[in-house]
């Protein structure tokens, strides 16, 4: 595949977040999420401390996501080389019709990484960003911060 040579040595994560930050409010009028620590993991700065030990500095770093934000991953760039699909729309342009085509190539992208991250973790050996589950049916109050749920502040390797 040619995205994947003109890339060379590169890792690759998949970010899920614009379908999956849905939340909706219980009877108390509290905001519930079925995957209550999405939002804050698929953030930069989290982003970046979960992948500090799997992605060494200086790295080319392919990002496949459904974020709708221009610019929402470029705080990744202080310490990785990034690219994403749209860096190569001269190639995907005349043969993408829709989104789920252009998903079917980033996963084949995604596949020649060297490391290779996704949002959740669907086998106990795979990375991810983060440790909720991809299939959860309880709805939880979203959390936002680096603690714990007994306060206790965490270090990025917890995240």
């Amino acid at each position: 595949m040619q995205i994947r040579l003109m890339l060379g040595d590169y890792d690759a994560i998949h970010v899920r977040r614009g379908d999956i930050l849905k939340t909706r409010k219980d009877r108390f009028g509290i905001e519930r999420s079925k995957h209550p620590h999405v939002d804050r993991d698929t953030r930069p700065e989290f982003i970046l401390r979960r992948i500090a030990k799997w992605v060494p500095r200086g790295r080319t770093l392919f990002i496949a996501s459904n974020e709708r934000t221009p610019g929402f991953f470029a705080p990744l760039g202080i310490r990785y080389k990034l690219a994403y699909s749209s860096n190569y729309s001269e190639i995907l342009d005349p043969v993408v019709e829709n989104n789920y085509q252009l998903f079917m190539i980033e996963r084949l992208v995604m596949m020649g990484a060297k490391t290779f991250i996704n949002t959740f973790k669907t086998e106990d050996s795979e990375l991810s960003l983060t440790n909720d589950k991809k299939k959860n049916f309880k709805w939880e109050i979203p959390v936002y911060t680096m603690e714990d749920e007994q306060g206790r502040r965490l270090s990025g390797y917890d995240l």
